[in-house]
This record gives structure tokens, C-alpha cells and sequence, in this order.
């Protein structure tokens, strides 16, 4: 990680002696800002080997630092390395006007490119120079002039101009080069100083002298006078050169103390002259060329060994044999006064006071230098001090141990009990009270001295936080977990005769971490959950909406500070402030966040000083910071890489101006970026938007990348801006991309579904009215079908009913077949008797003809036998018989006569007989013939229908109906 050392020469701080008015004390102040801080940068940062060469800016103010295992790039945020194709360590870098990044190693020379995915490549030139297997060994140096790039080996210059390239041996060896006012200066060791012309490509000897032969010069530096030169040489002396006389004269000789050293670099730095060393850091000249003390920054560095040097805008890199360091000269805080916490500080009779759990210190002035300030620690005041109070030209420390009257350098005790502060009572003179742990003490001046007088009885409570009401003898005080109390003292000031207390009850959302100030002549209470005014009509306390506006009522505002048009404030451990006079008053505290969390809870110490500055008292020392304003300064932020997920698989995407597009498949898209120009030894903060989304700018954040996931297809344009801690931002810096969609989210695809859609629509519409049509046919079809249906159920009921009119009938039929047959039956088995009757009185008759002896008896019998021969059964009972059976079994006859056409009458009437179940007895009467012939005459019949010997006739006559 980097390792800040904030620079103060020794306890560094301001003031002044006896003598010195009001206005030096700005100087002074303005004299310890100026003072830079050093960055450190490790192997844990670069992640490479520490030993480096050169560096070089480019023009989008990336830096490239040449070191043994190659080149380092470095964006501000991330750090990359490329290698040589030899491996081998980098001596030189050169960023040209035209933005081309020049690397050079052993044997190897070419250029570092940046490809379209923000992936930095190396372009050998070796062969496009045509140097293969020529022994280079280390490019040294490489300066461009005049679109001309110029390499120095120790043996040659190579002069490249377009594809065209010059090689120029020296005599001895090239040992330093640089460029000067557009002129190409040139050391070879046995001749002098040299310049080149890249359009005559011609040495010309400009500086020829015993006392710069053989030794190395390091560094050649402008002066002044454009016709004169300082000459820096390996061993410490400092040349002054006149181009014109040829003049070398010894200016200054940088290792005076006898301390034997080397030179190893040199750079001008504004209007002074760094030189780095071997073994004794950075020594510095002034712009004559003199050695002056050099700032205590330049003894931070992490290493002795200077190797080169980098000047960037308000900073300077120092590349080290072991380690890289950031000078930074635009610095916003300066800390001092470390491993101490400081709870109070008090600018008194030309000096500073600081009260710490330590005890009391004071700054020490001295006249004969004004710059360095040491602090002493007040014999006596060992132990927890706690503020410094100024009363009437005297100054009053409150002490864990009591009550103290400090006086020229002396601490005078007062009281013997625990004291948070001293307080003033208005309207009352010479008086004030002293608030400590466990009530109120009433405090009397009398000429120069102070006395304790009493205690005032009836209140017990700690009264670290308190403060006077407008009413006469009236106070506020605050305790942190108990609320709010209202006292009233009695005009003796030696008892408490009222108190009220006020908690959550009275208009407070919560009664802890209630505090008590004075702001624009008001009396405000701040709260976990805003500030507050006192009501005196409710007696209550009501939000105060004038600051509640300013402030954010979810965080706990521990103190405000009124410093005329300016308001202090502390809130959930961090420092911010305000301008009253604004017409939005808006808090700002992006200056103080390297304080934020090291302040001492209810003990916040805010001192503003002169020159917009301020110290702040924290738990680990004193920090000074300048609150110029640089939201003026605008810088560019910088999108350096734009990387897509597809699962676990990363693939990284040219960024290019336009719309760039990503395929659908995207997981996640990471967008890296950062702000090369804002290196300053400050943390970054970047600030994001996503076009697209529909959101808003994010919170502030030191995250310099932004992730997101499965973002749907569409245009978005992600934004990006930069700011660091002294308010310079960094321009809008933004990448515009299309997320293409599948095949299935295409507008093609889309305007096909749609087209599909109202051709799918207008099928199911035809499909929808040929269905309703067929299911109107169909229900018209079923409507005439219930219809017939309906036609038939009463056609079925009427059949039913004619059924069963019909049944009736029949059965009234049946029963009148039934009977008719019955009475066939009995006019057959009449006819039967009959028969037999009249056959009996025939056979009677003949019996008694023969019996009679009489004629007349005979004939009578043979007239009464004539009579039943005339009345016997004829033909014509048969044919009534044939009727009636005719009428009860319809068709009978006509069946038979279908059976077999031929059956004569005998043999139907048999047929008639047999399916009225008489008996062959019964039947032969009938028919006039005897029994035997009535089976004989059946047996005819049998085969007269045709029927089987099994077949029954009975039955078959039976069915046959």
C-alpha cells in the first residue's frame, strides 16, 4: 500500500514571537503548507523489481517507468508491466510530441502501443532499423528535436528521422546528453560538450575544457542567461558554462562537508535545481545555482540512491535504487503533533497552545527561523488537559486535575476538582463558572488572580456541555445519556433553586446524545435525529428546519462552530462546513476525510486560521488543511479497459469513439477506469452514471471499476467523472455500447411476430367466424334436430299414446280374441256335442227303428231320423267356424295357403283344430272322419308343410299367427 509521510519540520506549526503582529502568523502558515508530503510506492504496489531507470508522461498523463524487469505503466489505479523481447532491464523512455511512447533496453529499441482494448504492447524497431547483430549494449538516453528522435549509447548516436536513420560514433564515450533550448547537447568524455544539428546530422564542440574531461557529467541545466550553462559533474561540482567565451568557471561544490559521494541525476524543478545523489538523496540548489537546505520531504525518501527524476504538474516522481517515491507539492493537510490526542487548541499572545492527554504544550518561537517551531510541554499539566479558555487576556486551562491559570509559560492551579470548561455568566463581572464533572463552581477575578468561591449546591450532573439562556441565571445543559436540564441559579450563584428536565417526552425524538450551541445569535440542540429549538410558549423543543435543510437528520450531529460567515460542523464522526451566505448553503467535506474517524467524541477540536485554513484536533495529533478553492481545475478522467463475462470466460472489448457492441450472451460487463492527471498522493474518488437505466449519478466511491450483469439489449452510454481531495475534478470521460439482441429480440424478429401476430390474429378471426358459422350451422342443425327431436318425442308420444291406445286395443282385442276364441272354442266343442248328440239319437233312433214293431212307429222314427239327418252339422257350420276363426287369427289360412298353395279345406280347418288344442277325438266328428283318419290326415299334413320328423306340429301351428 502507499505510505504517506505528511512533512513538518519537526513539530512544524505557526506562530510567532514577541513583535511579530497578526499578519506573520498567515506567512507562517503559508510557509508550512508549501511544505510537500512524500508518497511512498513498494514492491507491493508495482508488483515489480525496485530498482529504477527512467520514466517518462504521456500525453493522456500515463506513467511509464523503466526498470530491470522492463517497463511499468502506472494510470493512477493499476499498474502493468511489459517485458523486452530480451528481457532485459529499461535504461530510457521518451514520450514524443506526437504521443509515441519510445522504450530502450541492451541491445533493443522500439515502441509501446496501446491497442484498442487498453492492453499496452512492445514494438521492436530492430529490425526496421536494420541493427540486427549489432552490439548497442544499453540505450542510454533517447531526447527528441525537431521530429527527430536521437539515441545515446555510450559508443554512438542513432538518429532516427522518418524510416531514415544516422549513426554518429563518438571518440571516447557519450556520457550525458540533454536538450536546451531546442538545442541537442552531448557529452563525449575525452573532447567535451557537443551539440548536434539533426539537419546537417553534424557534432559541433561548444564547450572544450581540462576541467570537464574525464569526468562524467550528470547533468546540464539552464540558467538565466540563455548563453550560459550549469554543469553538473559526477563528483559534486558545479560548473557555470558561457557558450559564447567558452568560459567554464566552478560555481558550487555540492558535497562541501567532506562527505564522499556521487551524483547520479539532476532535474530543474520551478526555479530550483534537484540533484539526486548515490548515497545522500536529493540535494537542491536555488536558481543561482547555489546549494540551499532542501525541504525535510526530500530526507523521506525511502531510499538514498536518486537514480532519475520525473517533474509532473504540482509534483515530482523520484525513481530510487531501491523504490519509487511521489513528491507531491500540492497538498491540502499537513498532520503534526502525532501519537497524541489533542482535544483543544488555542492561538494566545503570539502563540500556539495545544491541551492533550498528555498535558499542555506551547510553541517555542525562534527569530532565526520562523519556520521551525518546536513545542515544549507546561511543567505541572501532565495528565488529560481538556480546553483552553481565554478570559479577559488570560488564559485558562480545564484540567482533569482542576482548574489552571496559565501565565508566561506557568501554570498557576485554581481548583483541585475534575473541570470540563469555564464559562462566563453574563451580565455578572468578573465571574464566571467552572463546569466540572459533578456541578457548577462560581470562579472570581480579582486583579490578575482567580479564585474559587463556591459551589453552587442543588445540581450534581457532569456540565461539560452547557451553555447560558437569554433568561437572567438561566442554563442549558446537556448530559449525554439523561436529556436536556434547564437550571436556575439563584443571584448569589450559590444554589440551584429549579430544575427541569426534558427527555424524549418533550418534543426529542431520543434523549441521548443531545448537544447545546449558539448559532446566529440562537440557541440550537443537536440530536441523533436533527436540531432543535426551544419552544418557550409549549415548553418544548421543535426540529429547526434552517438547519435541519443543511444538515442530514439521520446521522448525529456531535458540534457546530459559528466562525462569522462560515459554520462548522461535526457529524457521525466526520468534519464538514458551510457557507451561511450561500442561497443553498450545502455542507462540504471532501478536505477532511483523512481525519474522518480520529476525532474525540463530544471534545471535537475545530481551529480556523488565517488564509482559509484550519487545524483539527483528532486522536492521533493535528492536522492542518487549506481550504483553497480548485473546483475550477478540471482534469480527464480515463476509461482504460472494458472487459465481458460469458460464465467464467473473460474477453476484453475494443473501446473506440462511437457505439461499440456487445453481443447478448454477456453475463457481465466490468468498465475500468481512472484519472492519471489527479495523481497527487490523494485518494480518488469516481462517480458513475448509466445511461439506459434510468439512474442517476452514484454515490462518491474509490472503486475504479463498475460491474453489472445481464443487462438487456438496448443503447447505453456509461459516464464517468473523477474528483480528488482538493476538490479538482476530472472531466466526464464516457463509453457508448449497444447490448445486440438474439435472434428472438431483433426488430426484424419482432416486426415478423408482430406481422405473425395479426396474420395468426386474422386466421384465428376466419378460423373463430368459420367456427361460429359452422357452430351457428351446428346449432341450427341441432335447433332443427331438437326440433324433429321434438317433432318425434311427440310423434313418440303420440305413438306412445296411440301405443297405448293401441295396447288398449289390443288388449281389449286380445281379450275380445280371447273371448270370441273362448266362444269359437265353445261353438266348436258345441258343434262337437252336437254332433255327438245327434249321432247318439241317430244310432238310438236306428236301435229303437228296430225295436218298434209298429210301421208307424218306424216311419215316425225314420221321419224323426230324417229330421236330424236334415239338421246335422253341414258345410255351412264349418264355414261360419272358418269365419270366425278367420276374424280372431288374422292371416292364419293365407300363411298356410303361402306354405303350401294346395292344402285343401280339410286340411286348413285341421291346422284350425290342432292350434286350438282338440284332441284327434275331438277333431273327427269335425271333420266326419274317425280318429285313425284324423292321424292319418295329420301325417299327410306334416308333409304337406314340409316339416322335420323333431318338429312339432302343434307348436309349429302355434307360431304360425
Amino acid at each position: 500500500m502507499k505510505l504517506r509521510i505528511l512533512y513538518f519540520q519537526f513539530l512544524t506549526l505557526l506562530f510567532a514571537y514577541n513583535g511579530i503582529c497578526q499578519s506573520n502568523f498567515s506567512e507562517i502558515f503559508n510557509e508550512i503548507s508549501n511544505q510537500p508530503e512524500v508518497v511512498h510506492y513498494t514492491r507491493n504496489d508495482f508488483k515489480g523489481d525496485t530498482e529504477f531507470w527512467s520514466s517518462c508522461i504521456g500525453n493522456d498523463g500515463v506513467l511509464y517507468f523503466g526498470n530491470n524487469d522492463g517497463v511499468l505503466i502506472y494510470d493512477g489505479e493499476n499498474w502493468k508491466k511489459i517485458k523486452l523481447p530480451n528481457s532485459s532491464s529499461v535504461r530510457s523512455l521518451l514520450a514524443a510530441t506526437d504521443g509515441t511512447i519510445y522504450a530502450g533496453g541492451f541491445n533493443e529499441f522500439g515502441t509501446i502501443k496501446k491497442d484498442s482494448v487498453g492492453n499496452y504492447h512492445y514494438n521492436s524497431y530492430i529490425k526496421k532499423l536494420n541493427l540486427e547483430g549489432k552490439e548497442l549494449e544499453n540505450l542510454e538516453q533517447a531526447h527528441e528535436i525537431d521530429n527527430t528522435i536521437i539515441m545515446r549509447f555510450y559508443k554512438e548516436l542513432i538518429v532516427i528521422n522518418e524510416n531514415r536513420k544516422t549513426i554518429i560514433p563518438s571518440t571516447t564515450d557519450f556520457m550525458y546528453a540533454t536538450i536546451l533550448n531546442n538545442t541537442y547537447y552531448v557529452q563525449d568524455m575525452k573532447v567535451g560538450i557537443l551539440s548536434f544539428n539533426p539537419k546537417a546530422d553534424e557534432l559541433t564542440l561548444v564547450l572544450q575544457t581540462e576541467k570537464l574531461k574525464n569526468i562524467a557529467i550528470k547533468g546540464i541545466l539552464p540558467t538565466k542567461n540563455p548563453n550560459e550553462l550549469f554543469i553538473v559533474l559526477e563528483n559534486g561540482e558545479v560548473f557555470k558554462g558561457n557558450l559564447k567565451t567558452n568560459e567554464v568557471i566552478l560555481w558550487e561544490d555540492i558535497f562541501t562537508d567532506g562527505h564522499e559521494d556521487q551524483v547520479v541525476s539532476t532535474v530543474q524543478k520551478d526555479n530550483n535545481y534537484l540533484i539526486g545523489t548515490l548515497g545522500s538523496k536529493i540535494k537542491m540548489l536555488n536558481s543561482n545555482g547555489k546549494l540551499v537546505e532542501s525541504p525535510e520531504a526530500f530526507n523521506q525518501i525511502q531510499n538514498p540512491s536518486v537514480l532519475d527524476f520525473l517533474p509532473v504538474k504540482n509534483g515530482l516522481w523520484v525513481m530510487l535504487y531501491n523504490g519509487l517515491d511521489y513528491i507531491n507539492y500540492d497538498t491540502n493537510s499537513y498532520k503534526f503533533f502525532e501519537s497524541s490526542k489533542v482535544y483543544d487548541l488555542k492561538l494566545f499572545n503570539k502563540k500556539l497552545y495545544v491541551a492533550t492527554n498528555k498535558g499542555v504544550y506551547v510553541s517555542d518561537f525562534k527569530a532565526e527561523n520562523p519556520t521551525k517551531i518546536s513545542f515544549k510541554l507546561i511543567e505541572g499539566l501532565q495528565g488529560q488537559a481538556w480546553t483552553l479558555n481565554e478570559y479577559k487576556g488570560n488564559l485558562l486551562l480545564a484540567h482533569h486535575k482542576g482548574l489552571y491559570h496559565l501565565k508566561e509559560g506557568e501554570a498557576k492551579r485554581i481548583t483541585t476538582f475534575g473541570t470540563w470548561k469555564i464559562l462566563a455568566i453574563p451580565n455578572k463581572e468578573n465571574e464566571l463558572l467552572a463546569c466540572g464533572y459533578a456541578g457548577l463552581f462560581l470562579i472570581k477575578k480579582e486583579g490578575d488572580e482567580f479564585k474559587l468561591v463556591n459551589k453552587i449546591d442543588g445540581f450534581k450532573e457532569s456540565t461539560r456541555d452547557i451553555i447560558a439562556s437569554e433568561e437572567p441565571n438561566t442554563f442549558w445543559v446537556c448530559h449525554g445519556y439523561k436529556g436536556v436540564f434547564k437550571i436556575k441559579i439563584n443571584d448569589n450563584y450559590n444554589h440551584v433553586f429549579s430544575i427541569d428536565h426534558y427527555t424524549d417526552t418533550s418534543g426529542f425524538e431520543s434523549p441521548f446524545n443531545i448537544n447545546v450551541f449558539k448559532w446566529e445569535g440562537e440557541i440550537v440542540f443537536t440530536s441523533n435525529t436533527g436540531i432543535y429549538r426551544y419552544n418557550n410558549t409549549n415548553n418544548t423543543f421543535k426540529p429547526y428546519e434552517r438547519l435541519n435543510s443543511v444538515f442530514d437528520q439521520t446521522k448525529n450531529t456531535r458540534k457546530i462552530l459559528q466562525k462569522k460567515d462560515t459554520t462548522w460542523a461535526v457529524q457521525d464522526n466526520e468534519i464538514s462546513y458551510f457557507i451561511n451566505s450561500d442561497s443553498i448553503p450545502t455542507l462540504k467535506n471532501r478536505p477532511f476525510l483523512k481525519a474522518k474517524g480520529q476525532l474525540n467524541r463530544g471534545m471535537e477540536s475545530i481551529l480556523p486560521v488565517p488564509n482559509n485554513k484550519v487545524l483539527i484536533g483528532t486522536t492521533d495529533g493535528v492536522y492542518l488543511f487549506d481550504l483553497k478553492d480548485n473546483n475550477n481545475v478540471e482534469e480527464q478522467t480515463e476509461i482504460t479497459q472494458v472487459s465481458m463475462f460469458q460464465g467464467q470466460q473473460k474477453q476484453q472489448i475494443p473501446f473506440k469513439k462511437g457505439t461499440n457492441k456487445l453481443p447478448n450472451a454477456t453475463d457481465v460487463i466490468r468498465i475500468d477506469f481512472a484519472a492519471p492527471n489527479l495523481i497527487s498522493g490523494s485518494e480518488i474518488e469516481y462517480q458513475y452514471q448509466l445511461e439506459g437505466l434510468n439512474l442517476g449519478w452514484s454515490e462518491w466511491t474509490e472503486t475504479n471499476f463498475k460491474e453489472y450483469s445481464h443487462l438487456q439489449p438496448g443503447k447505453y452510454n456509461f459516464n464517468v467523472r473523477s474528483r480528488d481531495l482538493k476538490g479538482v475534478k476530472g472531466k466526464i470521460a464516457s463509453f457508448a455500447f449497444v447490448v445486440t439482441p438474439k435472434w428472438y429480440q431483433t426488430a426484424f424478429f419482432k416486426i415478423l411476430i408482430i406481422l405473425s401476430l395479426i396474420v395468426t390474429l386474422w386466421i384465428g378471426y376466419l378460423l373463430i367466424k368459420k367456427n361460429l358459422e359452422k357452430e351457428n350451422l351446428k346449432i341450427q342443425a341441432e335447433n332443427l334436430k331438437a326440433k324433429k327431436l321434438l317433432e318425434l318425442e311427440i310423434e313418440r308420444l303420440k305413438l306412445k299414446h296411440d301405443k297405448e291406445r293401441v295396447e288398449e286395443d289390443k288388449k281389449i282385442l286380445e281379450k275380445d280374441v280371447i273371448t270370441k276364441s273362448k266362444e269359437l272354442a265353445n261353438y266348436t266343442m258345441q258343434l262337437v256335442n252336437k254332433k255327438d248328440i245327434v249321432q247318439e239319437l241317430q244310432s238310438d233312433l236306428k236301435e229303437l227303428r228296430q225295436l218298434v214293431k209298429t210301421q208307424l212307429s218306424k216311419d215316425k222314427i225314420s221321419d224323426i231320423f230324417r229330421k236330424l239327418h236334415q239338421h246335422k252339422i253341414g258345410e255351412e257350420y264349418m264355414e261360419v267356424f272358418d269365419v270366425n276363426f278367420e276374424k280372431i287369427h288374422h292371416q292364419f289360412f293365407e300363411k298356410l295357403k303361402y306354405i303350401n298353395p294346395k292344402l285343401s279345406k280339410k286340411d286348413q280347418r285341421l291346422c284350425a283344430f290342432i292350434k286350438m288344442d282338440l284332441t284327434n277325438k275331438e277333431i273327427s266328428p269335425l271333420l266326419n272322419i274317425s280318429i285313425r283318419g284324423v292321424e292319418t290326415l295329420r301325417y299327410r299334413l306334416r308333409k304337406k308343410l314340409n316339416l322335420n320328423t323333431e318338429e312339432n306340429l302343434h307348436d309349429f301351428l302355434k307360431e304360425l299367427d
